[in-house]
């Protein structure tokens, strides 16, 4: 009996010393310790992609870049905004389609090619329908132009702002347009806009739609001879190194647009969706007031450099050119933006 207690006892320490050897304890766990009371939970940041076809630094890369700050600002950190300037993210059509299905989160685009999604958009193209930079400024405040930006709902892209950008003139390389009948036979390029074309075709001009990143090389190559746009789009994109005049016509107003993919700004709560909506108000209406206020200093500039700039002879005889014009758009779309925008005074 003695030496089976003996052997029992030596299994015994025999194990508790394998036991011991394989981590057992038998002192139980500390337990995790506690996040203190008043320390907050960590927030997750939702970062999204901004797409834009413009150079870095030019207006509408100014325009991404202060939404961005105002999302980042107003959500706390909670969102950020990575603006790919330079159409990394596509160009024209290619970056709506990206944002409809959602591999772009936003997106600014020259507002003339929503038109291709939305035909009823298109009456932002209207010749000679703004006035003056006043009458722009009041329509951007008005009900007229948030009913607008409802339009683009339905085909999944919700516009948050337009940003003015100024009056669209013609610029060539071959003489100064004082009268309609100097853009006779003129080949020039214009924004991808049925309405743009049939002004200038109205103009008695050979209008060529053409992709923007196109334009500096076919002017530079004289397969096209004139194109339109702002005196500051001008300046920023060197357009006076291939074009000696612009002559101040002022037939359309141009407009910028900030588009949020409509099922990415849904599923977000009312108070998220209103601060989206008004960072993008407000980052438009700061950038416009900066257009407005570069285009005399881009003018003085785009001189200094030998661009020669004259107002036409009479503006009245080229809007006297546009019935064909507004009586083709009216067959094709209801005539009720148009009338509430000639309305504001």
């Amino acid at each position: 009996m003695k030496k089976r207690g003996m052997m029992l006892l030596s299994v015994l320490l025999i194990l508790s010393m394998l036991l011991t050897a394989c981590g057992g304890s038998s002192e139980p766990a500390a337990p995790a310790e506690a996040p203190a009371a008043n320390e907050p939970a960590a927030t997750e940041v939702k970062v999204f992609k901004l797409g834009h076809i413009a150079a870095p630094g030019t207006a509408y890369d100014n325009f991404a870049n202060e939404f961005a700050r105002l999302v980042s600002e107003r959500s706390e950190g909670r969102f950020e905004i990575d603006v790919y300037p330079a159409g990394q993210l596509g160009v024209d059509r290619e970056l709506m389609e990206s944002l409809q299905i959602g591999n772009v989160d936003f997106t600014i685009i020259t507002a003339s090619d929503i038109n291709q999604f939305v035909p009823e958009m298109a009456v932002q193209d209207l010749p000679y329908l703004f006035r003056d930079w006043d009458h722009v400024e009041k329509f951007l405040d008005s009900d007229v132009a948030t009913q607008m930006y409802g339009l683009t709902d339905s085909v999944g892209m919700t516009t948050l702002s337009f940003m003015p950008r100024g009056f669209r003139h013609v610029t060539s390389n071959i003489e100064p347009i004082m009268k309609p009948d100097d853009l006779k036979g003129l080949k020039i390029r214009v924004a991808e806009s049925e309405t743009y074309i049939d002004t200038f075709k109205a103009l008695g001009a050979n209008a060529q739609a053409m992709a923007w990143g196109e334009v500096f090389t076919a002017l530079q190559q004289k397969t096209i001879d004139a194109h339109e746009n702002t005196i500051v789009t001008t300046r920023d994109y060197k357009i006076n190194e291939v074009q000696k005049y612009m002559s101040e016509t002022g037939h359309f107003f141009a407009f910028a647009a900030l588009q949020m993919n409509t099922n990415l700004l849904n599923g977000m709560s009312p108070e998220d969706q209103e601060m989206f909506r008004q960072a993008g108000l407000e980052a438009a209406k700061s950038l416009g007031l900066e257009q407005k206020a570069n285009e005399a200093a881009a003018k003085t500039e785009l001189e200094s450099k030998g661009m020669v700039f004259n107002a036409v002879e009479d503006k009245a005889a080229f809007e006297a050119l546009m019935t064909p014009v507004y009586e083709k758009f009216l067959k094709d779309h209801s005539g009720e933006y148009l009338e509430a925008i000639k309305a504001i005074q």
